[in-house]
Formats: C-alpha cells, sequence, structure tokens
C-alpha cells in the first residue's frame, strides 16, 4: 500500500467519497453558454459537474459555487476609466467569489464585498485548484474523528504513525495560505497541511475506514 503526498483536490476527493459523483447536469452548463454567454473556468465546470451537491460544496462558513442560472457578470470599475469584466461564480460569509470574466482554465479567485458607496474587490493569491484545497481541508476538519495538530510534538507524532514523510510535503512560498493535502491508504488516513506565508502553521488527520475501501476499488495507484 502507498502514502501519496501532494495530491490534487480532485484525486482526494475521489478517494473521500469513494468515486459518488452528485453534480449539475452538463445541460444546465450548455444552457447558459447559448442563452447567457457564461464561460466557466474549466476546472470550476468539473467541479460543478461532479460535486456541486455534495458536502464540500454545502459547508457552512466555507466558500460554496452557485448554480450557473445565478451566476452573473459584472463590471468592476476603479482607478481612472480602468474596468474589469468579472464573473460572479460563489460566495462566502458576505462575500461575493469572483474570477475575471476570461476565458482560463485556473484562474485567480477574488473576494467582492457590496457597500452602499461601491463595490469592494480583495486582493487574491488563490487560485481555483487552491480554493478547492481550502474547501477540502474544512471537509477534513468537519468529519468526525478530525484531529487538528498545531503543536510540534503531536503533529511529528501522527506524521510518523501514519507513515507520511514531512520532506514530501510541497509548498509555493509565495502563496499567503496553501494546503497540501496527504493520504495513506495503509492506515486509512488523509493529511492535511497547512502552509502560512510559506511556514508550516498546522496538520489536520481524519482518518476512517471507508477511505481504505474507496481506495483499492478505485485503484488509487493509477489516480494520481
Amino acid at each position: 500500500m502507498s502514502v501519496f503526498h501532494n495530491l490534487d483536490p480532485f484525486d482526494a476527493l475521489t478517494i473521500f467519497y469513494q468515486g459518488k459523483k452528485d453534480g449539475f447536469p452538463e445541460e444546465d452548463f450548455s444552457a447558459n453558454l447559448k442563452t447567457r454567454g457564461v464561460v466557466l473556468p474549466t476546472i470550476l465546470h468539473r467541479f460543478l459537474l461532479e460535486y456541486a451537491y455534495m458536502s464540500v460544496n454545502r459547508q457552512s462558513d466555507c466558500p460554496r459555487f452557485i448554480h450557473p442560472n445565478i451566476m452573473t457578470k459584472r463590471i468592476f470599475r476603479y482607478g481612472e476609466e480602468k474596468e474589469l469584466p468579472l464573473l460572479i461564480i460563489g460566495r462566502v460569509g458576505e462575500y461575493e467569489i469572483t474570477t475575471a470574466d476570461e476565458p482560463a482554465d485556473d484562474p485567480t479567485v477574488f473576494l467582492m464585498k457590496n457597500t452602499p458607496e461601491q463595490a469592494q474587490l480583495l486582493p487574491s493569491d488563490d487560485t481555483l485548484s487552491e480554493l478547492f484545497k481550502v474547501m477540502f481541508a474544512g471537509l477534513m476538519v468537519k468529519t468526525n474523528g478530525a484531529v487538528i495538530a498545531d503543536e510540534p510534538e503531536l503533529a511529528a507524532r501522527l506524521l510518523r504513525e501514519n507513515h507520511f514523510d514531512l520532506d514530501e510535503i510541497q509548498n509555493n512560498p509565495d502563496l499567503h495560505r496553501e494546503y497540501s493535502i496527504g493520504f495513506s491508504e495503509q492506515d486509512r488516513t488523509f493529511m492535511a497541511a497547512e502552509f502560512s506565508d510559506g511556514e508550516l502553521a498546522r496538520f489536520f488527520f481524519l482518518r476512517s475506514e471507508s477511505f481504505l475501501k474507496g481506495a483499492k476499488e478505485l485503484s488509487l495507484e493509477n489516480l494520481v
């Protein structure tokens, strides 16, 4: 059995849900493209097609992506007569999640807050794929049996017991926040390493018998 480090969020979700998927039908995307010109980033199209109705996209206090029927286009004006076309794709708390309304596979996401004076667009270094990792880490923490290891001794012990190698965990030091996801087949354990400004902040661990069953049936070696 293998230990996987730095998993793609879609591979992590495949293991977590044991291959189950429940999302918006393809016809909804096609209809909005034809009638409203709504073009979704490739990676978001896939996420909503596979996981829109599942718990990863239904968590309180976490990002949620909306149906293409209610995605809207908006022009954000800034500076001296400068404009940025946006597509509103989701919500988190009092903020709307947006991307630039232009073709991109994995675009940067922004948070926008509407105020009586004008809309505020917050700077971001998250792409959609990074946001999916954030959502998966949130899913882990809210699942029964999750352990948050924010003390070095506890983190080191759990990494060792579940056969994760700290040297194999990768991160991008240029990102303000990042998660690296791992999975141990032998120990039926997910691990998420949280980085803040390039430094390790804490680890999340989640163990379940069902993950092993799902991993075997899906031939995880062929996934990553």
